[in-house]
């Protein structure tokens, strides 16, 4: 099972690091900056992650730096957000960094199955892990911070306790890991955004999802799919980024306020409300009639792991056409992980 892990509220995380950073210098000149993301505002991506960031930016600024939150993919599609950050559509773009399979090699070892066991500590090893590959693979942005979503599991019409259980459904897959786990476990993955695939288990078009536990409900999923395997099976990586000319024209005082908000610490603090926001899925769930929550044994849950480490050699063999040596990178991100005690 995940760990919970306790932290202050981003509020006070904030007042914090007004105290330490300092209001930029009164003679700045005022800046407007766009910040573009994929979900709705009823989403806590939207309300408890990204817009108290951005407040907390203006509010250490001294008010120089304004951020509009763009929500809903109002600025471009979701897989779209790297490069709307690139181009300065965006000057702030919050992105899926697996959503271009084959783009980002490197960053795609973050999300192979059972990998992250505390999203707060796993998202600070996540940024620190990834910040000398950045520089090279997305060498064409500012990679601010990056976190973890808090992790997904699948959700069924029948009951799933074996990977053999999956062949021959039609299965929603959130990455290119987990679609390939399906894929060997003689599934058909279907690569759908997460409004697009509660349609799909409407009409029938698949027989389960991989999903966190909150939004299943909050798209309605949950009237189809009344099984719910208790395991996290997945985490998406994510990264906020900024447009590097958009940086370059800040001054000094304003570099720094963004760059206190572009470091490890807010890796770890800015997961948690939407992490909760899950978790409180996964309890209503739990109450909710008609539905099965269920636990797997441990020889089950083998069978899973065993099949995970064949997705990941896969993942080690295919990007070595890049020069890239998957084990010692995979291997460094797992040391990370267990320095933060946040490795599965």
């Amino acid at each position: 099972m995940r760990k919970n892990h306790a932290l202050k509220p981003l509020v006070a995380a904030a007042m914090a690091a007004a105290v330490l950073v300092g209001p930029a210098h009164a003679a700045d000149k005022k800046v407007s900056l766009r910040l573009s993301h994929n979900l709705p505002t009823t989403n806590p991506l939207h309300y408890g992650v990204l817009v108290p960031w951005a407040k907390s930016i203006e509010q250490d600024s001294g008010g120089s730096i304004a951020i509009q939150v763009f929500p809903a993919q109002q600025l471009g599609p979701a897989k779209d957000h790297y490069n709307l950050a690139r181009d300065g559509i965006a000057d702030l773009a919050f992105y899926l960094v697996g959503i271009e399979p084959g783009r980002f090699p490197i960053v795609t070892a973050a999300e192979m199955p059972f990998l992250v066991a505390d999203t707060a500590k796993g998202s600070r090893a996540l940024y620190e892990w990834y910040q000398p590959y950045a520089k090279k693979e997305m060498a064409d942005v500012k990679v601010c911070t990056m976190f973890y979503d808090g992790g997904g599991t699948i959700h069924s019409k029948k009951r799933i306790e074996s990977p053999t259980d999956l062949a021959g459904l039609k299965i929603r897959s959130p990455n290119v890991m987990a679609a390939n786990f399906y894929r060997l476990s003689g599934a058909s993955p279907v690569q759908l955004s997460a409004s697009d695939a509660a349609e799909a288990v409407e009409r029938g078009v698949v027989d389960a999802i991989s999903f966190p536990w909150n939004l299943l409900q909050a798209l309605g999923a949950d009237r189809a799919l009344t099984y719910h395997l208790d395991m996290n099976f997945y985490s998406l990586g994510t990264a906020i980024l900024m447009n590097k000319s958009s940086y370059g024209k800040l001054s000094a005082d304003q570099k720094k306020v963004i760059d206190s908000h572009c470091n490890a610490d807010w890796a770890e603090r800015l997961p948690m409300p939407w992490y909760n926001w899950e978790q409180e899925g996964r309890a209503a769930l739990l109450k909710k009639p008609g539905h099965t929550v269920y636990t797997i044994s441990d020889a089950k849950v083998g069978e899973w792991k065993a099949m995970a480490a064949k997705v990941r050699t896969d993942w080690e063999a295919s990007v070595k056409k890049n020069r890239i040596d998957g084990a010692k990178v995979f291997g460094e991100l797992q040391d990370t992980l267990k320095k933060y005690n946040a490795a599965y």
